[in-house]
């Protein structure tokens, strides 16, 4: 693998950088991803992938080609035993140890974090004040986006050890599908230790699908409308619901997450939008027209799923007992 050298924010006060493993075909909505993070444009993206680049990769956005086999060997390497990493999913567990694996690429950051590509940034800094940067080594507590203060003895946090979680040793060499990254790791190693984490319901986490249905769009432990709808808009992420009087209403968050959902390629160029709308069926151009009611239930309503979809769930799930995926 290539050595990591680029243009970045590095020299920033609080720098950051996210950092993203990801392996097989980008979701059909990644110009999305992008232009969202373009609009943060003093947060630089790392992506370790083997994927080719699109075309519309922003100058904070950087892809680094290399392969599942060569992260294995350098994260074996880096730790001094060997990891199990034959699929995508057990990178997960790993992701608390970027800071340590991947120390030279972010040597100069202030802060890193793991991210990954299955949601739209709004504003992040809006919600990383300087207080919370400061006062904080681990900040946001979810797998799908966590930061880390960047530094020697924080990047090693995830060697420690606390009462019902497994070894990292073990977790990383076993392969042990966990939250490593989230509650049942790092959250409860830092707890035990007395290690300050920020934690704020600042985010989207769409309610994930069920085997039968796509249900509509709602946050989880977010306070929640009906009707209500989601949108990106000028670098920002909103939740839009109707008042009273009918009057729409926005709720800003740092980002949503979708939670296995699967969408279609947008029929737009988001580059070129000011806005989209993101709906159970998608992505759609939305420069904060007036939409009425009947177009706040039509763009969020649940959905069975179609008989191919249902298939492939029955298919995936099984391949995922026999530990195949």
């Amino acid at each position: 693998m290539k050595s990591v050298d680029f243009e970045t924010n590095r020299s920033k006060a609080d720098s950051i950088c996210l950092v993203v493993c990801y392996f097989g075909s980008f979701p059909p909505y990644f110009d999305c991803v992008l232009r969202s993070c373009a609009l943060n444009p003093d947060i630089d993206w790392l992506i370790f992938t083997d994927q080719e680049g699109s075309k519309n990769i922003p100058s904070n956005v950087h892809l680094r080609k290399t392969n599942l086999a060569e992260l294995r060997e350098l994260f074996s390497t880096k730790l001094g035993f060997e990891v199990a990493l034959e699929r995508p999913r057990q990178l997960c567990n790993i992701k608390p140890a970027f800071g340590y694996l991947f120390d030279s690429a972010l040597s100069a950051y202030d802060f890193w974090g793991h991210c990954d590509l299955d949601l739209i940034f709004g504003d992040l800094r809006k919600f990383l004040s300087k207080e919370i940067l400061s006062s904080y080594d681990r900040i946001l507590d979810l797998g799908h986006l966590c930061l880390y203060r960047n530094t020697e003895k924080v990047n090693r946090h995830f060697m420690l050890e606390a009462p019902g979680v497994p070894h990292y040793k073990r977790v990383f060499a076993q392969g042990i599908e966990m939250a490593f990254d989230e509650w049942q790791g790092m959250y409860r190693i830092f707890r035990y230790h007395n290690i300050p984490q920020y934690h704020a319901d600042v985010i989207v986490d769409v309610v994930p699908p069920t085997r039968w249905k796509y249900p509509r769009f709602e946050g989880i432990g977010i306070k929640n409308y009906f009707p209500q709808i989601f949108y990106w808009y000028k670098g920002k992420v909103f939740q839009c619901y109707l008042s009273v009087e009918g009057a729409p209403i926005d709720v800003e968050y740092a980002y949503i997450h979708f939670q296995k959902r699967h969408f279609p390629v947008p029929q737009f160029n988001p580059f070129q939008a000011e806005g989209f709308l993101i709906t159970p069926d998608g992505f759609f151009p939305y420069a904060r027209e007036e939409l009425s009611k009947e177009d706040f239930s039509r763009l969020n309503q649940e959905r069975i799923r179609p008989l191919s979809e249902l298939s492939q769930f029955a298919y995936k799930s099984l391949r995922r007992r026999l530990r195949l995926d």
